[in-house]
């Protein structure tokens, strides 16, 4: 049986692991955005300034619960 600060290590490490993979998830994502940008002929020069943010959230149907929704991206 492992003591308590043992488990409390061991989950210090498994946090640093998530940490590190969200980081290089979020670059990723990152990257993606400044390619959709590129292909959809748009401007790459506030990229790295701000992140994209959905201009607005249009539904495809009309108003009714569990509607589909779409994202607008800049």
């Amino acid at each position: 049986m492992n003591n308590i600060y043992d488990a409390i290590k061991d989950k210090e490490n498994q946090i640093s692991i998530f940490q590190a993979q969200i980081s290089g998830l979020q670059a990723e994502i990152e990257a993606l955005r400044v390619a959709a940008r590129i292909l959809e002929g748009g401007s790459t020069a506030g990229s790295m300034a701000e992140p994209a943010r959905p201009v607005a959230v249009q539904s495809t149907a009309t108003v009714a619960a569990g509607a589909d929704k779409k994202r607008v991206w800049p």
